[in-house]
């Protein structure tokens, strides 16, 4: 923002991503916030509180009330929401999912009453979602794959309408994407992207990013799991997909079978730009904002389908108010952890920018462990004058001061 044009920051890829809509709101939100950081947060904290109100209006096409609302709470106090609240510049997360819910919630309404303007709505929310991160991407799949596979009676209608609606959206974003990023941009963080077909590694990092990570973070808040999350999360995981696939009825399983794309179809571009780095990686908590959507879908339907044989009400709501408990302590329990890790970031931040205020050199005043929490490898060096850049840039300072 400090360094180039308008115009060119709009454009200007981030790594492989390529996001300008997210670019434009963001240089708004930092230009009205200075340098009061905590406003930045607050609005982040504030975009997870919507995103949970549009799951609850997503869960409750499918389930009464009262489930539709404790899995949409259960998703705004998980403490994997830290990883994006605390990073301004992950604002572009939140807005990707809530077009993306918009769309889908639109999709859902078209299913059941077919018009042209829920289309136009449908292309517009599909639009800002890819244009506020990359992640949703294939996701977008997932739209018209709702019409196929929801519907009580295949509207193939419906499902080339919404199909159309979601090409022409991808192709647009394709041309976009090549004219102003490029193939150059595409391999940024992977170097061998296009070298050859992806193996196991690429399969491992798929299963657990969209699978096996959501259920973890269900039981605990941070990427550094404890074994009893492991044991809880794979345990939940196939105590659910075993009481759809013997219990439930064909509507259960159809939409089990969705939730597991909307999950999977994302990683399938994700893993394939990160799997060679580590399979840890696919266990990043800002992936999980999406995923754990996924990951409550299976829960909670899993769950009508249990409490419905269970030998009274009162059993599955206490077998139910034990499960919330553990999964409530987890997320309480690993707060400290995200809190510690992100202050002690914004100590050394503060420390950094104290030091090039002064125009001493940064390597003096901060060891290379510090400065490497404070500029990670993305950025691995500031000069004062880029600082005062900055600086300007928050406080509206002019440009010849």
């Amino acid at each position: 923002m400090a360094e180039r044009p308008f115009g060119q920051y709009l454009l200007t890829p981030d790594g492989e991503q390529w996001f300008p809509f997210f670019h434009l709101l963001y240089y708004g939100l930092v230009k009205i916030a200075g340098e009061q950081y905590s406003i930045l947060v607050l609005i982040n904290c504030l975009g997870t509180g919507v995103n949970a109100i549009l799951l609850y209006s997503f869960c409750r096409r499918h389930w009464e009330p009262g489930l539709a609302l404790t899995l949409s709470l259960l998703y705004a106090v998980s403490a994997a929401h830290h990883a994006i609240a605390w990073n301004a510049f992950y604002f572009g997360y939140l807005l990707s999912l809530g077009f993306f819910l918009g769309a889908l919630l639109i999709t859902d309404r078209y299913l059941h009453a077919p018009s042209g303007g829920k289309l136009w709505g449908l292309g517009v929310c599909a639009a800002l979602s890819i244009l506020s991160h990359n992640y949703p991407l294939l996701g977008l799949l997932s739209l018209p794959l709702y019409i196929l596979i929801m519907g009580e009676k295949v509207s193939w209608r419906a499902f080339w309408a919404v199909t159309g609606v979601v090409g022409l959206v991808c192709v647009l974003f394709a041309a976009g994407y090549f004219r102003f990023a490029g193939l150059n941009a595409a391999a940024s963080r992977n170097f061998q992207v296009f070298s050859g077909l992806p193996g196991p590694a690429y399969l491992l990092h798929l299963l657990c990013g969209a699978l096996v990570s959501p259920f973890l973070y269900l039981f605990w808040g941070h990427y550094h799991f404890p074994i009893p999350a492991y044991i809880a999360g794979v345990g939940l995981l196939i105590a659910c997909l075993g009481a759809i696939w013997f219990w439930g009825e064909r509507a259960d399983k159809r939409l089990a079978l969705w939730a597991l794309l909307v999950n999977f179809l994302p990683f399938f571009l994700v893993s394939l730009t990160r799997y060679q780095r580590s399979v840890s990686q696919a266990f990043v908590a800002r992936y999980d904002i999406f995923t754990l959507i996924g990951a409550l879908l299976l829960v909670g339907t899993a769950w009508r389908l249990l409490a419905a044989r269970m030998p009274s009400r009162r059993w599955a709501q206490v077998l139910a108010g034990v499960i919330l408990a553990v999964m409530v302590g987890g997320q309480l329990a690993s707060l400290p952890i995200w809190s510690a890790q992100y202050l002690e970031m914004s100590r050394l931040a503060r420390k950094c920018y104290v030091e090039l205020n002064r125009g001493t050199p940064v390597a003096q005043p901060l060891t290379a462990k510090e400065y490497g929490k404070f500029c990670p490898d993305a950025h691995p060096s500031i000069t004062p004058g880029q600082a005062r850049a900055i600086r300007r840039l928050l406080g509206g300072v002019p440009e010849n001061s």
